[in-house]
Order: C-alpha cells, then structure tokens, then sequence
C-alpha cells in the first residue's frame, strides 16, 4: 500500500506540481483583485507625487500628477503654502480623494493600472481678508487713519482693480467685465439698523456719463432721480448705457444704510477737511425735510472717499494733504494731493449735499477741490459705488493692477 502511495505520486508528480502552482496563482489573483477593489492607497508626501509603487501586488502602476494652477509640477504644495485641491481626476475606474488632515491622496477602487491627476488651486479668500492682510504691512498703498480706522487704498494708481459687472463671470476680462476700483474695507457697516459687519466699498473706474443728480433741483438723495435712476433702470439692467448685466451682479451686492448728513459750514477755511467731512457725512445735520439716511444699494463716493484716497506727493505729502481745505485755495493749489488720488476726475457728483438750502449738492472738481453747485446740472459725471457682499471671494487670479485686475467667485 505504502509502495502504491509512492508509486502514484512518482507518477503524478509533475501534474500535482502543476495544478498546485496553477491554483495557488489563482488563489494570489483573486486575493489582490479583493484586496484592491477595498484597499486605499495613500501618499503623504509634499514633495515627489509621481510613479508611486505600491507593493507587494502591483509596481509602477500608480502614476499620480500634481498640477498647480493648471500647470504640471513635479511637486505638491505644502500643507500652508495657501493652496487648495480643486478637483482630482483618475482613470480606469480609480477614484481619487484628498485628505486635508493628511495632505494627501486617497485612492479607492485600483484594480487596475491607473493615473490620477491632482489638481491644486490657490485658496480662495475673501475680499476683505486679502486686503486686510495686504494692510498689515503695506503702508505706500494703504491708510487706515479716517476716524474709524476704515482701510483705504490710497495713491495714484494702487492696485486695487477688480472686474466687476461681467457677462460671464467665468471667462472675466476687459471685454466681458467692467473694471471698478476697491476703495476699501469699511467697519462695522449697517446692512440695516439691527445688523452690522465689515464691508467692502468698490466704484465704477469709468463714468456712466454726464447725469443730473436731481432733475428737479433737490438736494435730498431718498428721492433725487439720479437715485431712482441707479436703483431702479441701473441696477434692474434696463439703463441705456453700463446697466448691471445679470443677477450674479446684483446679487453681490449689499443693502445698506447710506448716510445722508450735510454741512453748512463750507469754506476756505479749516472746516472742510477729509476728516471733517467724514464727520458731516455721517452726522444728522441735513436741509429740512431731507432724509439723515437712505437704505438701498447703489450709491455714489463721498467728499472724504476723495480725500482720504491720496498719498500726497514729494512736495506736499500725505499727512500735509489731509490738514489742507478741500476747498479752492487748498487742493486745488496742491497738485501734489489731487494727482496721487486715484479717485480724482473732472466734475463728479457726490452723495453729500448742502444743508444751507435744498439745491446744492457737493462735487469733485476737475481742478481738485470740492465745491458745490446745482442738484440738476448735467455736467457732473456719475460714477456708482456699492458695497460686496461679505462673503464674496477672490478666485485668486489677478493682481489687481489695470493689467491683471482682481477677479471675484460670483454667481
């Protein structure tokens, strides 16, 4: 009997051997399929994160490429390098996840050989944290000495261009966008008379044209047609030129309460100063019957918007700048103030009128003082300003100068 055994298997030998091996590969293909089709591969790298092996199953059939801001890269950004992953593609059935924690890819569902192509874009940040931040240690482009510590840009030509108003917010340039300046971060604005927060305030960088403030000739902004016409033909996309363009415009904008105060006390003397101003501006003093504040969401600058705005020159500087009357013989004699003051144009209505009667309202002259003259005059340009929504972000591409103006995530 023990001689058959031996026998047999002298015989059979070779077959068992091979049967053996055949079911044994069988056996080692099905366990790495089932291993593969639930395992998750991971890379922690922040460096290299490409032909990444896994074994013992599989060699070099992992490929992972690392793409930032469109570009393929032979490295990945750091954890805190200000970068984000966009979106991660794989083939093959292969199905990619980042792991912020980790910083790093998991792959689920890799049974076969596969790529997946990782795609980092720079964090996207809000409006006022960008600028906040630039402020911190940018003092030639910005200023934060009006009374309430608002950040300003300041200067003749900062960089504090934005598309705004774009056909399509997705393909922004000069032919589908409009550009608008940044006038800065304001603090603690009234979305209404309960809630209040940081506001960003941008103006249109061109003219709508020459407009009547009020073509009845008064001075109160609630009921001015200039208002009407912004808030009503402007904003609903109706106007004949420059009109807001869809509902992704409109609805980054904020409703908010605009003060209305006026002054009486205009001169040559001390008491029309940027500072002065901002304190008229947001008092309650205001021609009889005129309205303190008005809620909506096109407005237009103020008269201390275009003060605080310069940087003062080598002859006159800034802090010069702003103890000089933005009366005639003040700016209007100090080039230095007007010209290194991106918001100076010829004759730009304001929103701030004259409290000493019901017609006048005040103007940035062309020669650079601010005087006023009659609510329906239509030699006055018109320049919207409105306040961004707080939590409307920077996609990240731009610079914001005239060339590479900042670009907002809208719609």
């Amino acid at each position: 009997m023990n001689f058959k055994r031996k026998l047999w298997w002298a015989q059979h030998r070779t077959d068992v051997y091979k049967y053996g091996t055949i079911l044994s590969l069988v056996l080692i293909v099905t366990i790495s399929i089932i291993y593969f089709t639930y395992s998750k591969f991971t890379s922690k790298n922040e460096m290299t994160a490409y032909e990444t092996t896994v074994e013992p199953f599989i060699k070099n059939d992992y490929f992972i490429a690392s793409y930032i801001d469109g570009e393929w890269s032979n490295e990945i950004p750091g954890k805190n390098d200000g970068y984000v992953v966009d979106k991660i593609v794989c083939d093959n059935g292969a199905v990619g996840t980042w792991d912020n924690d980790e910083w790093g890819i998991n792959i689920r569902n890799a049974t076969k050989k596969i790529k997946c192509s990782v795609f980092f874009i720079v964090k996207p940040v809000s409006v006022i944290e960008k600028i906040t931040t630039l402020a911190k240690t940018d003092t030639t482009n910005f200023a934060t000495d009006d009374p309430d510590n608002n950040i300003r840009y300041i200067g003749a030509n900062p960089n504090n261009y934005v598309y705004f108003n774009c056909s399509d917010y997705n393909n922004q340039s000069d032919s589908t966008c409009e550009k608008w300046r940044i006038i800065g971060v304001f603090k603690k604005m009234s979305k209404n008379y309960l809630s209040k927060e940081d506001l960003v305030k941008i103006i249109r960088n061109d003219s709508l044209g020459d407009i009547a403030w009020d073509r009845n000739d008064v001075n109160d902004w609630s009921k001015a047609s200039l208002q009407t016409t912004l808030n009503g033909e402007y904003y609903n996309g109706t106007y004949k030129t420059g009109a807001l363009k869809n509902d992704a415009t409109r609805n980054a904008i904020e409703s908010v309460v605009w003060n209305l105060g006026g002054t009486a006390s205009y001169g040559s003397g001390s008491n029309v100063l940027a500072s002065h101003f901002y304190g008229y501006e947001r008092g309650t003093t205001v021609y009889s019957g005129n309205a303190p504040t008005w809620t909506g969401k096109i407005g237009l600058m103020y008269p201390s918007d275009y003060g605080y705005a310069t940087s003062g020159g080598t002859t006159t500087n800034r802090a010069t700048c702003l103890v000089t009357t933005l009366a005639l013989n003040g700016w209007a004699e100090s080039s230095d103030c007007y010209n290194n003051d991106y918001l100076h144009r010829d004759h730009q209505w304001t929103l701030t009128h004259s409290s000493s009667g019901s017609i006048n309202v005040y103007i940035v002259y062309g020669g650079g003082n601010v005087s006023y003259d009659h609510a329906d005059k239509t030699n006055k340009s018109v320049r919207p300003a409105a306040f961004l929504k707080s939590n409307i972000l920077l996609s990240g591409v731009g610079d914001g100068s005239s060339n590479s103006p900042y670009q907002l995530k809208v719609g």
